[in-house]
C-alpha cells in the first residue's frame, strides 16, 4: 500500500474536525428546512450513513458538490450537470462535502470528503447551481437525508513489477471504477477514475481496491507481450475481466459458467478486432439500459435482446448474450466512437493507461505514414480550405484505427492527432481538485500589429456567462512573460511571433524549457512555429495547448484565435476547439494540440452538437454531429425536433429555409456551412438579413 508519510496525529485530527465541522454545516442547512423532522434506522438511505434523518418538504437545497442522481428502481446512477426532470420512481441525490488538503503527511492532492444522500420519490426536477442543487417536488412529501462518514480520499496506486505479468495484474485492476456491473456501465455517471498505476519490486494494491475488484468471471488471456497488454486494455477494463499472460500467438476471451470462448487474431488484425468489439458492447450496454431515450428498437429485435432480460443477467452471461448477436447489424449501427490513441507501448508508458481508460479509449499500436511538404499541401487542399501558409517539411500521420479525435502517445509530430507525454496526464490528474471555480485567463499581446486579435479574444472570454477574471496585457518582457506562465493561471492566450529558442519579447526571447515550472492549465501560443515550445511547457507542468508548427500569416491567426476562444469559453474540449477553429483558413494542418487534447478548461457543452449544413434542391440538409472525448455513453439534446441522440452520432434533417434560420437563431452552437466554420446566430443573420 502506498504511504504518504507518518501523519501528526493533531494535526489529522483538526483537519478531521474541520471536515466534520464543514458537512455538519451543510447537513444542518438541509434539516432546517424539513418539516416534521425526526431520527430514522441508517438502513433507510441505500449507502453507508452514519447518521439518517427524515422529514417533509416540497422544496430543498442542498449545499455541495459532484451532484449525481440514482434511480434506485433501476441499478442506475447519473451526474447531475444541468436541471432534469425526473418521473416517477424512487431516487437518491448525493452531493459531497469536502475541504481540500489532507493532514501532515498526506499527498497534497488528498483531501476530506464526506456524502451527503437525500432520498426522495418523483415526479421531480433537480437544479444544479453554484455550489448547491435544488430538489423540487409537485407537493410536501416526505425526504430521508442520511450522511456518508467522512474519508480521506487521494490519488490510490496500483504498484506492480516492470513485467508483462505484472502489467496484466494492474489492468485487472483498473475496474474497480465501475460503480455498477449492469448496462448502466456505459454511461459516464458511472465511471470513476480508474486508480494510477506504478511500477516496483512487488505488487502492492491497497486493500480498499483489492476488496472492491468487481468478480465477473470473465478471463482474457493475451501473449506475453506489452503491445498486446495495451491493446487489450480497453476491453478488459469495461468487462472487469481478469487478466493473464501466456506463450501463446492469439488472445481469447472466456467466461466458463457462461460457456464463452472468443479467440482473437494475432497482431496487427487484433487492434481492430478488439476496438470493434468494445464498440459493440458499449452500445448494446447502451440500448438495454433503463435510461435509454437513444435506444434502436428495430435493433433490438433484430438482435433478440429483451432488455429487461438483458438486464437481470450477470456481467459474464450478458457477455455471452451479446456476442450471439449478428456483428454487422450492430456495427452497422454503432455510432462513431469518440477517442482513439495510438501509442508506442512500453511497461515505462504503462502509467498513461489509468487516464487514457478514464476516456475510454481504444489502443492502437503507433503507426503513421510518413508526410513530406507536397503531401501536407494536398491534403490541405483536399479538404476545401482557401490557401494559407506553408506547412512543416515533414510529419508522420496516424494510420488504422477509428475515433472522431486521435491521440498521439508516441516519438514523432502526428497530424490531424494531439501529441501527448505521461506528463501531461499526470499534470492533469493534479489539478483534478481546483480549489475555486473562479477561472483566471490571461491575454498577452506581444505584436501589437495583432492587436485585433488581443481585442478580439479579450471581449469573447469577458462575455462568457462564467466566472472568470481576464488579464489583458501588451509587450511584456521574458521576466514579465515568464512570471505569467509561472503564476496560477487556467488559461494563457499568446499573441506574437517565436522563434527556435522561444517566444518573442521586447528584450528577447523566452524559452519555456527556462521556466521554473508552469503552473498554467491551458494555453494557445498564437504564434508562428510554438510547437517545441508548447510541448515544454507540458513537461513543466501544463496539462494541454495550442500551437502552431510552421508560420502564419497575422488574419489567419487571428480567425483561427478568436474562433478558438469562442468554442474554448464555450466549453470544447482543446482538441476539438481547434479541430473546429481551423478550418477557418486554408493551411489548417499547420494548427494541433500539444498535451492531452481531450481536457477542456470548462465543463463540456451542454449539449455539444456541430451542425453541418447543406443547401438542397428541396431547402437545406442539416447534420447533427454529437461528439465530446467526455461524454461517451451521455446523451444529448438535439437543436431540432426536441430529440436526442447518443454522443458520437450524426442524425440527418431536411428542413426549409425559415426552420434552418430559427433553429440558428434558436441555439448558440458552431456551424459548417459551405465548408467554412460559423457561430449559428452570425449564419442566421447572413441566411436572414432581416434578423
Amino acid at each position: 500500500m502506498v504511504s504518504w508519510g507518518v501523519a501528526d496525529t493533531a494535526a489529522e485530527q483538526g483537519a478531521a474536525a474541520e471536515t466534520a465541522r464543514q458537512g455538519r454545516s451543510g447537513v444542518s442547512t438541509v434539516l432546517a428546512q424539513l418539516d416534521d423532522r425526526r431520527e430514522c434506522r441508517p438502513d433507510a438511505v441505500p449507502r453507508a450513513t452514519t447518521d439518517c434523518v427524515s422529514g417533509r418538504t416540497a422544496r430543498l437545497r442542498v449545499p455541495g458538490t459532484d451532484p449525481t442522481v440514482a434511480a434506485l428502481d433501476c441499478d442506475a446512477q447519473y451526474t447531475l450537470t444541468s436541471p432534469s426532470e425526473l418521473p416517477e420512481g424512487a431516487y437518491l441525490l448525493s452531493v459531497t462535502a469536502r475541504t481540500t488538503g489532507g493532514a501532515r503527511g498526506q499527498s497534497p492532492l488528498a483531501t476530506q470528503q464526506g456524502r451527503v444522500h437525500v432520498r426522495f420519490d418523483g415526479p421531480a426536477s433537480l437544479r444544479p447551481t453554484d455550489g448547491d442543487t435544488v430538489l423540487s417536488l409537485w407537493d410536501s412529501q416526505q425526504v430521508t437525508v442520511g450522511v456518508g462518514e467522512s474519508t480521506s480520499i487521494g490519488p490510490a496506486h496500483i504498484q506492480v513489477p516492470e513485467t508483462p505479468a505484472g502489467l496484466a495484474t494492474g489492468i485487472s485492476h483498473l475496474s474497480v471504477a465501475h460503480h455498477t456491473l449492469s448496462p448502466s456501465r456505459s454511461h459516464p455517471g458511472q465511471r470513476g477514475h480508474p486508480p494510477l498505476l506504478t511500477t516496483g519490486p512487488d505488487v502492492s494494491i491497497p486493500t480498499e481496491l483489492a476488496n472492491t475488484k468487481p468478480e465477473t468471471d470473465i478471463e482474457l488471456r493475451v501473449p506475453r507481450c506489452v503491445e498486446s497488454l495495451f491493446v487489450a486494455a480497453p476491453l478488459a477494463y469495461y468487462l472487469g475481466a481478469d487478466v493473464s499472460v501466456e506463450d501463446r500467438t492469439r488472445a481469447v476471451l472466456t467466461a466458463e459458467d457462461a460457456a464463452v470462448r472468443h479467440e482473437f487474431a494475432p497482431l496487427p488484425d487484433f487492434q481492430d478486432e478488439v476496438g470493434s468489439m468494445v464498440r459493440r458492447l458499449f452500445y448494446l450496454d447502451c440500448l438495454v439500459r433503463r435510461m435509454n431515450p437513444e435506444s434502436d428498437p428495430e435493433l433490438l429485435a433484430q438482435c433478440s435482446l429483451d432488455p429487461e432480460t438483458v438486464r437481470s443477467l450477470s456481467p459474464a452471461g450478458r457477455l455471452e448474450r451479446y456476442l450471439e448477436t449478428p456483428a454487422e447489424a450492430v456495427d452497422a449501427a454503432v455510432p462513431e466512437w469518440h477517442l482513439s490513441t495510438h501509442t508506442q507501448p512500453s511497461l515505462e508508458r504503462a502509467r498513461c493507461l489509468p487516464f487514457l481508460l478514464d476516456k475510454l479509449s481504444l489502443i492502437y499500436l503507433s503507426e503513421g505514414s510518413r508526410l513530406e511538404r507536397c503531401d501536407l499541401l494536398e491534403k490541405t487542399l483536399s479538404d476545401s480550405y482557401t490557401r494559407g501558409a506553408a506547412g512543416p517539411t515533414a510529419m508522420v500521420e496516424p494510420t488504422g484505427g477509428v475515433g472522431r479525435v486521435h491521440g498521439w502517445l508516441a516519438p514523432g509530430t502526428p497530424i490531424d492527432a494531439f501529441k501527448t507525454t505521461p506528463s501531461a496526464y499526470e499534470n492533469r490528474y493534479r489539478y483534478r481538485e481546483k480549489e475555486s471555480d473562479r477561472l483566471q485567463l490571461s491575454v498577452v499581446l506581444n505584436d501589437m500589429e495583432m492587436s485585433d486579435e488581443r481585442h478580439a479574444v479579450s471581449e469573447i472570454y469577458r462575455a462568457a456567462d462564467l466566472p472568470m477574471a481576464v488579464t489583458v496585457r501588451d509587450q511584456l518582457t521574458t521576466a514579465e512573460l515568464a512570471a505569467v506562465f509561472e503564476s496560477e493561471n487556467d488559461f494563457v492566450h499568446f499573441i506574437g511571433h517565436c522563434e527556435d529558442d522561444g517566444l518573442c519579447c521586447p528584450d528577447g526571447t523566452l524559452s519555456m524549457a527556462s521556466l521554473s515550472a508552469s503552473r498554467t492549465r491551458t494555453f494557445f501560443l498564437n504564434a508562428c512555429g510554438s510547437y517545441k515550445q508548447g510541448l515544454d511547457l507540458i513537461e513543466q507542468g501544463s496539462v494541454a495547448g495550442a500551437v502552431t508548427f510552421a508560420d502564419v500569416l497575422d488574419s489567419h491567426a487571428a480567425m483561427v484565435g478568436t474562433a478558438f476562444a469562442r468554442l474554448l469559453s464555450n466549453g470544447f474540449s482543446i482538441q476539438r476547439a481547434l479541430q473546429l477553429a481551423r478550418r477557418r483558413i486554408v493551411m489548417s494542418k499547420d494548427y494541433a494540440v500539444v498535451g492531452d487534447g481531450t481536457y477542456a478548461l470548462l465543463p463540456g457543452p451542454t449539449d455539444p452538437v456541430v451542425v453541418q449544413v447543406r443547401e438542397t434542391d428541396d431547402g437545406y440538409e442539416l447534420t447533427c454531429e454529437v461528439m465530446t472525448p467526455q461524454g461517451a455513453g451521455e446523451s444529448y439534446d438535439l437543436p431540432v425536433d426536441d430529440g436526442m441522440a447518443l454522443n458520437g452520432t450524426a442524425t440527418e434533417y431536411t428542413v426549409s429555409a425559415a426552420t434552418l434560420v430559427d433553429t440558428l437563431e434558436s441555439n448558440s452552437l458552431p456551424v459548417i456551412f459551405e465548408g467554412d466554420f460559423h457561430w449559428s446566430e452570425d449564419l442566421a443573420a447572413r441566411l436572414n438579413p432581416g434578423f
